[in-house]
């Protein structure tokens, strides 16, 4: 069920899921993740390359197949 944008939150203490993690991103940060998923790089070494958490990488992934940016693998994540 899609929410209503402008309807009140409720009054109790909110959580933001992740908020220890960046995702904000630099075109060339992007183009190497591109290229080292597009090898077939494992997200470990892809995060580990750009020096930043599996779980930012995993959603600038997600980020980037949900706009058909990169291809699916047969392997996923874990590489070739």
């Amino acid at each position: 069920m899609a929410r209503d944008k402008f309807k009140l939150r409720p009054k109790q203490k909110l959580v933001i899921a992740l908020d220890d993690l960046d995702f904000t991103w630099l075109p060339s940060e992007i183009a190497l993740v591109k290229t080292m998923w597009d090898f077939g790089y494992h997200i470990a070494d892809i995060a580990a390359k750009v020096k930043r958490d599996q779980d930012e990488v995993a959603v600038l992934i997600m980020h980037l197949a949900r706009k058909g940016k990169i291809a699916k693998r047969k392997t996923g994540v874990f590489g070739n």
